[in-house]
């Protein structure tokens, strides 16, 4: 009974997933970032693929964002590179605008920024730390809807909300392990605070579906 309730449900996902339509998306975004991860925010574009329109989806997203990343005095503009796959659940409306909500797992690249020179060694380090490359997973959650402008063509409102992952706490641990080093003692305390740092992103986009 078990293995046909099974086999019943994969022959249904399949025969549903093979009349929706494929489609892709372009969009532009605004990004916010958490301020412990030492980012402002900054606009972003980036493109969804995938079969996102049928009643449970799933899509492919890339987006490209430029913040502004303070170091020393200065601020360096950093890109930050947002890759996951997601699951949608559309919300039949009956209506031009049809409601989704979505969750999506994948990897967020901050690339390196150049660092001020510094006299000071142990400043230059911990400076570097936090400039420094890194990629983080990431959880994503949120909705939107999108707005029918024709057959094959949609207007899409997205609102998602990021939970990414040792952000900070990896800068901050390789900063006070390298002041640590430089004292020749230990700090007392800690500096590392919470691995987790909270993205946003507002987009609005047009996509096409064949």
């Amino acid at each position: 009974m078990v293995r046909l309730l099974i086999g019943s449900a994969l022959i249904l996902c399949s025969a549903h997933w093979s009349i929706a339509a494929a489609d892709l998306s372009a969009f532009v975004a605004a990004v916010g970032f958490d301020e412990d991860a030492n980012l402002d925010g900054g606009m972003g574009f980036g493109v969804r693929w995938g079969k996102s329109t049928s009643l449970i989806g799933g899509e492919t997203s890339l987006m490209i964002a430029r913040p502004q990343r303070q170091l020393q005095v200065e601020e360096e503009t950093a890109t930050a590179i947002f890759y996951e796959g997601r699951l949608l659940v559309n919300i039949p409306t009956g209506t031009a605008v049809q409601p989704f909500v979505g969750v999506g797992f994948g990897m967020i690249t901050l690339t390196s920024t150049d660092v001020p020179t510094s006299s000071d060694e142990a400043l230059g380090d911990a400076l570097g730390a936090v400039a420094d490359a890194q990629t983080n997973k990431a959880l994503s959650y949120g909705g939107g809807a999108r707005y029918a402008l024709g057959d094959r063509l949609n207007l899409r409102l997205d609102l998602r909300r990021y939970s990414v992952f040792s952000v900070k706490a990896l800068a901050e641990r390789a900063l006070q392990d390298r002041i640590a080093d430089e004292l020749g003692t230990e700090i007392p305390g800690n500096l590392v605070k919470d691995k987790t740092v909270q993205y946003s992103e507002m987009s609005l986009g047009v996509v096409i579906s064949f």
